[in-house]
């Protein structure tokens, strides 16, 4: 007979005392903890390819928001040297003639 320590003995029948106690056969424990194993472990996949696939879609939306970020800044520098353009050609030009003067080149009526 094998002989355990007291401690080692106590625990062993805490560990009995724990273990649930079927009434169906093993063989029918078996195939229900395998199916329920299966189940599981496809759900999980089935959840692994979503996260995998939210995770390629952020991916690409922020490329294309940085894309599409980088575009309308670029534009934007754009616009304002534009603007600077113009108002160095405007400051640089001669004034316009005036309504005025157009008007004293006609002569008077008599």
């Amino acid at each position: 007979m094998l002989r355990m320590e007291p401690q080692a003995m106590a625990r062993a029948i805490e560990v009995e005392q724990e273990t649930p106690e079927y009434r169906s056969p093993l063989r029918v424990l078996v195939r229900f903890f395998e199916k329920s194993r299966d189940l599981w472990k496809a759900k999980y996949q089935v959840l692994q390819e979503r996260i995998r696939a939210f995770r390629t879609e952020v991916r690409d939306l922020r490329r294309s928001r940085d894309r599409w970020r980088a575009k309308a800044e670029a534009l934007e520098r754009q616009i304002q040297n534009l603007h600077a353009h113009t108002q160095q050609l405007v400051e640089q030009s001669p004034p316009a003639p005036s309504q005025r003067s157009h008007g004293a080149l006609t002569q008077p009526s008599s």
